[in-house]
Order: C-alpha cells, then structure tokens, then sequence
C-alpha cells in the first residue's frame, strides 16, 4: 500500500498510511483481519499486520465519489441519434410483434434486447438532456464572461438548440405514435410477462451471509417484481413523449425550455452589448436618484420624487361582510378564474 502511494507521486510514511487504513476501519469502509503470514524482520513482527478487504460500505462510498466526481465534469447534451435510435427500435418492436404467428411464436429474446436497449438509450436522453439545459443556465452567467468568446458560442449554441428543436418536433411526434401502436397491441402485455419472467429467472437468491434470515426466492413474487419494473419504465417513456390534457409531455417541456434558452441567448448578447456600450447600470441610477434627493427643498418635495420614484401608495384594505361571505358559499369561485 506505501509503496503504490509513493509511485503516484505522494510521500507518506507508514505510520499516516497505517493511521488512515485505521480510519477506514473505523468508518466500515473496509474489514481487517489479521496477517498470519511469515515475516522476514524483527521490525515486521513486532508490528501490527492486517489484511484489509473492503466492504459493502466501502464499495458503496467508492462508487458514489466516482460518480461525485463524474457529475462534476459532465455537460449533458442534447441527443438527436438518441430519438432516432429509439424510433428504429420502436419500429422493430412493433414489426416484431405484428410478425408472430397465431401460436405465439414471439421471439421472447429479440424482444427482451429491443426493449432493453429502448429503456437505456432512453434514459441517457433524458439524463443528459436535464443535465445539460440546467448546465446552460449557468453557462449564461456574464459577469466573467468576454464579449468575443461569448458570441462565438451564442453562434454554435444557438445553431445546436435549433437543430435539435426541429429534430424532437419531427421524431416525438413519431415515437408518440409508435408508443401507442405497442401499448394498444394484444402482445405487448404477454411479452413485458415473458421478459419480467426471463429476468427474473437471473435474480440471484439472498445468501444471508451478512447476518440478515435468508429468504428463499419465490418465482412469483420474482416475476411480479420484474414486471412492476418494466412496466415502470415503460410509462416512464410514454410521459417523456405523450402528454394529457392537464400535463404536458416531458418532450414538450424540454421543447419549450430549448426555445426559452434561445430567448435568453439573445438577451445576454443585448447585455453584453449594453455594457460594452456603456450604459448606465442599477447602481448608477441609485447614485443619479440620491442626488436628486439631495436638491429637495423640502420632505414634501421628497415625499412626490419618492412616490414617483418607487411607486409607494397607501396600501388598500379589502373588506368582507357577512352578505359577500353567504353569496361566496352558495357560488363558490373556482380557483381557475383569473384575477382581471
């Protein structure tokens, strides 16, 4: 263990890389036993020695600072070859279940694989796709921004977000289609039971070696849980591309914030251009209106340029009786009629 940290380039003794593996310990990250083998000096025997292997918990914090670390450097992206991708594979899909013969001569197998790789491509569009439109809004922040870098990327951004626009216009619209095609066809149901069944026929039984009572793995409650699974992900992907009357489709909302970046792409260019142009900022307009005050010559004065200023009038009390009190139960407002 010294000697791998000494080859990265770190200098540590022995006694702060004992200390840490310690520590490891300690926290549950990793198991110790004792190291019974043959030693070659005094120093190592009057030591203490151990083997670390590493635990459950230990495997489990790796992975999430792996992926801390992943996050920190990802932009996300916006997949056109990923709606693309998933309308072929729905294609095939739908082709796969309108060729079966009337005995149920579906190919459980090629299913299963279409299926899987429609729920991956899928959700790595949709991951990428939130990652990337919350990285942009942070993309535009110009307070360091340089005014020639920032307008060649406005210029490929905004050439990207159009694309890809008029890509998710063409293909939701096909996908959605295609979505209702397998959902309304007859086999769709027995195929996502022969796939939980498939699946659920890999599912390792629990070995109870970690002090918790072994349960034995009933096939039912295995299938059952396989397709609860599936079935998930499948409704996962249609609300992604279909929406309702009272909830719009994932694929809409990313639609309308594509074009929202847009609009704020051309905003930021205006203030960037404003400020290279000079042009006087809030806190110049505070110092321009505090002299103003200053020429008053009395509070009266003072009391007009503050109303005009901020537009601070006597506030405005609503009144009730018990009249608008018994008309308002008897002919509720619904809380959908607006306010002018």
């Amino acid at each position: 263990m010294l000697e791998h940290v000494r080859r990265d380039g770190r200098q540590l003794d022995l006694d702060a890389v004992q200390a840490a593996l310690g520590q490891l310990v300690e926290w549950g990250n990793l198991q110790a036993e004792p190291d019974t083998s043959r030693v070659t000096t005094v120093e190592d025997f009057y030591r203490a020695r151990y083997l670390y292997q590493i635990t459950r918990e230990g495997e489990a914090a790796q992975a999430a600072l792996a992926t801390y670390e992943r996050m920190l450097g990802h932009h996300g992206a916006l997949q056109s070859v990923a709606l693309a991708d998933i309308a072929s594979q729905l294609r095939a899909l739908r082709t796969l279940l309108d060729a079966q013969d009337g005995e149920g001569g579906l190919d459980g197998a090629k299913a299963h694989l279409l299926l899987r790789d429609i729920t991956r491509v899928f959700a790595d569009l949709a991951d990428n796709a939130r990652d990337f439109m919350a990285g942009l809004a942070r993309g535009l922040d110009l307070r360091r921004a340089e005014r020639a870098a920032f307008i060649d990327y406005k210029d490929r951004l905004l050439d990207y977000l159009r694309r890809f626009i008029g890509d998710l216009v063409t293909r939701s619209a096909e996908i959605a289609g295609l979505i209702q095609d397998i959902q309304g066809h007859p086999a769709f149901r027995p195929l996502l039971e022969r796939i939980a069944e498939r699946d659920a026929a890999d599912l390792a039984p629990a070995s109870g070696l970690d002090g918790a009572e072994p349960t034995p793995l009933d096939p039912a409650l295995a299938r059952a849980r396989m397709l609860d699974e599936w079935q998930a992900r499948w409704s996962g992907l249609e609300a992604w591309f279909i929406g309702s009357s009272d909830r719009p489709s994932q694929a809409e909302l990313l639609r309308s914030r594509a074009r929202r970046a847009i609009s704020d792409l051309v905003d930021a260019v205006v203030q960037l251009n404003e400020r290279r142009l000079g042009r006087s900022d809030r806190s110049a307009d505070y110092r321009t209106l505090a002299a103003w005050f200053m020429d008053c010559e009395t509070d009266a004065e003072a009391h007009r340029l503050r109303r005009a200023a901020f537009g601070l009038t006597p506030a405005r009390h609503l009144g009730i009786d018990d009249d608008s009190l018994q008309a308002r139960a008897e002919e509720p407002v619904p809380p959908s009629r607006p306010w002018a």
